[in-house]
């Protein structure tokens, strides 16, 4: 049985183009309340429903399959259409026929599930006879699987997955209640996956690739030609929203496919997601003519040949059809009688496919990629009569499985249509408990139609108001959300972020926005801003934003406010009057709370780096001298009074803190960096110099600034005194 596996090939396909070289990316998610937004996190987050948010790390194929035991034996592998979840399968398969995993293994069925989709697998006689193997019956019964893995891909594509009452065969396999010695593994979409997630003993998420493997597949794609290399990396760079969709391996390989090809007809390269999946069909399609010995010079769908014009329509409304049930398989009863299934394999689009060589039986139809199918189902209605468009719109515009054929329609037809446009937008605004605002849903349909117009149509319509709430934004988020502010412009008042933010995502609204927006009064923002790199990125967009004054972030308390938008440069005193001296108002940026004498920073920093200096010297008295003079002034030279320490003398240590920004100051300031020190030095030696030499006292001003810096020269002081205060640092 293993000689079956040891030749199998990574792909069922051969196009697009299937690489010699590919990468096995994993994360085991954690049964954890806690969710960690690591880097990692962030590279396995595509903004689709297949999305898994939850805590997960990195773990290498040889490890997790050496965690597959007789006690640890079902497995459960999530992940995105085109992460590569069957390259896995067939991976593994091929790795146990060689002998170098899963070495008490017996047997090894391989079992796609799409080619059980009109007759549901009822027993184990069903699987075997799928091989040819029903004679192993009574031994892997007898041995309750003992020596058995069964692997199951593409759980989402097997129609009959879910009972009423749960107690199906198949379910009781999956859920470790039949054969309760095999070991299990599955593969599904995560949406589909559910239901099984409390029955599997491990939980992993097929990743696809990361974002140095994107730049390492295109070195070794280009091996012989490392300037090719940089510009397509540097295509990729200047449009983000194709780079990501580079995180699923199959994209990459058709981005690079349809990057050569529109170099060799000299044809220009695709700027959304639309374009892409278009350009794709369109050489899918001069693929097969040419293989038919037809030079066809083709540029648009719409342009084929009439001849093949209607079995291309009737394959988009196939498409339609299909993704309209949720479904990804396709029988041969759906299939129009006026064509033969070599037709429809011919064109590329569709892919016959056959059993392995395994058994005879007739193929299971199914599209190149989930993604496929629903660029073609929007191609599908964007052909339909005006009325027929507007009624499939209404109808599904609001179900989460049409999401993308709903945004796809609108890279097609660029959203000319104004009725269209109407029935999408008054879907695609929240109008209940948030008021009329822009989601990021609208945002992704006008971002694909490229349509500037309807992007100020769209905040027009809402007051201007943009919200994004309890999303993980993606780094294609950030690119429609920066083109979106960018296309509306003046249109936009308010935004506001209730989600998880990213410094690399906040650069990329900032590249988009080429000019100032003076309309946007109001930016609201609920994040984690402790990020030093996120600040700095906010504090570039706000750049962009001269009109707002403050931002607004009520989950954190007010003093973690006012400091942030302190350090952004906005508004931290709203009018307000200083509490301990209200004769003054204080400024927009905060300097009067750093400069005031009555209880400002700068008493602050007086006052407590005089205690942590007591405390470092057990020897040492403060705020000393008061009354101790001829004119019984209560002033006190001596914040910190050290016995003899200069010949024998006692030194008075004049701590002052003081801030440059203090309007008697400013001016002395800006001469260099130690002139207000100096000045507050030389006041100080004018003041208490002889009162100190009365008492017998070295008297030392010692100056500091409210920014830190300072002027300790005097090695008399600091020679001695710093090394005590290092070592009772270093004591404690």
């Amino acid at each position: 049985m293993k000689g079956r596996y040891c030749n199998l090939k990574s792909a069922k396909v051969d196009f697009p183009p299937v690489p010699k070289f590919s990468f096995t990316n994993l994360a085991l998610i954690k049964d954890t309340t806690e969710t960690c937004r690591s880097a990692f996190f962030y590279n396995t987050i595509q903004g689709s429903v297949d999305d898994v948010i939850e805590t997960k790390v990195t773990i290498t194929y040889e490890d997790l399959f050496k965690s597959v035991t007789s006690q640890n034996r079902i497995l459960l592998l999530e992940g995105r259409p085109g992460c590569g979840k069957t390259t896995l399968t067939r991976k593994i398969s091929r790795d146990w026929g060689e002998g170098t995993i899963l070495s008490f293994v017996k047997y090894l069925f391989l079992i796609p599930l799409r080619q059980f989709y009109a007759t549901p697998i009822t027993d184990l006689r069903s699987i075997l006879e799928y091989f040819a193997l029903s004679t192993l019956q009574a031994e892997i019964s007898g041995n309750a699987g003992h020596g058995v893995c069964f692997i199951f891909d593409g759980l989402d594509e097997y129609s009959q997955k879910y009972t009423a009452d749960g107690r199906s065969w198949f379910e009781q396999l999956l859920r470790g209640e039949e054969l309760t010695s095999s070991i299990i593994m599955i593969t599904s979409r995560p949406n589909a996956s559910v239901q099984l997630r409390e029955c599997v003993n491990t939980r992993g998420e097929v990743v696809g690739f990361l974002k140095e493997q994107i730049d390492e597949y295109i070195d070794k794609s280009y091996s012989n030609n490392q300037s090719k290399a940089s510009e397509v990396k540097a295509y990729l760079h200047n449009h983000q929203n194709i780079q990501h969709m580079c995180y699923v391996p199959l994209h990459l390989v058709m981005i690079i496919f349809i990057y050569n090809t529109c170099e060799e007809d000299k044809a220009p390269l695709p700027n959304t997601e639309t374009d892409v999946y278009h350009l794709f069909t369109v050489m899918s399609l001069v693929r097969y003519y040419r293989k038919m010995g037809k030079n066809v010079v083709l540029n648009q769908l719409k342009s084929l040949p009439s001849s093949e014009l209607s079995l291309f329509h009737s394959i988009c409304k196939l498409a339609y059809n299909t993704t309209v049930l949720s479904k990804t398989s396709i029988s041969l009863h759906d299939v129009s009688d006026e064509f033969s299934i070599s037709d429809i394999a011919n064109l590329g689009i569709i892919i016959a496919d056959q059993k392995e060589g395994l058994t005879g039986g007739e193929p299971v139809l199914s599209f190149v990629h989930l993604t496929n199918q629903e660029f073609l189902a929007a191609f599908h209605v964007s052909t339909l009569p005006p009325d027929e468009q507007l009624k499939a719109i209404r109808e599904h515009v609001g179900q989460p499985h049409m999401g993308v054929v709903l945004k796809f329609l609108c890279g097609i037809t660029g959203l000319q249509n104004p009725d269209h446009w109407t029935s999408i937008l008054d879907n695609a605004l929240i109008d209940e408990k948030y008021a009329k605002k822009v989601n990021l849903k609208a945002l992704h349909c006008v971002f694909e139609s490229q349509n500037g117009q309807r992007c100020r149509e769209l905040f027009s319509k809402a007051d201007g108001k943009l919200l994004i709430r309890n999303e993980t934004l993606t780094l294609l988020d950030y690119c429609v959300v920066g083109y979106c502010l960018e296309s509306a412009h003046d249109a936009v008042k308010s935004i506001t972020l209730s989600c998880q933010l990213t410094a690399e995502g906040l650069e990329i609204i900032v590249q988009k926005l080429t000019r100032s927006i003076e309309s946007v009064t109001e930016l609201e923002i609920y994040d984690d801003l402790c990020d030093k790199y996120k600040i700095l990125a906010l504090k570039e967009l706000l750049h962009r934003f001269p009109k707002v004054k403050s931002l607004e972030s009520t989950s954190y308390p007010i003093e973690f406010r006012v400091v942030v938008n302190w350090w952004l440069g906005l508004d931290t005193s709203q009018g307000s009057q200083c509490a301990f001296c209200p004769a003054h108002s204080l400024d927009p940026l905060g300097h009067h709370a750093l400069a005031c004498k009555c209880g400002g920073d700068v008493v602050l920093c007086h006052n407590t780096l005089v205690h942590f200096l007591h405390r470092a010297h057990a020897s040492v008295h403060i705020e000393v001298g008061a009354g101790l003079f001829p004119d019984h002034s209560q002033s006190r030279p001596a914040d910190i009074l050290l016995q003899n320490w200069n010949l024998g003398r006692p030194v008075a240590l004049d701590i002052s803190v003081v801030s440059p920004l203090n309007h008697s100051t400013l001016a002395e300031a800006g001469a260099t960096f130690d002139a207000v020190l100096e000045a507050t030095e030389s006041r100080k030696h004018q003041a208490n110099d002889e009162k100190c030499s009365g008492l017998g006292w070295v008297s030392t001003p010692l100056a500091i600034d409210s920014y830190g810096a300072c002027n300790w020269v005097p090695a008399k002081v600091t020679g001695f005194f710093l090394p005590v205060l290092q070592l009772k640092l270093l004591l404690n």
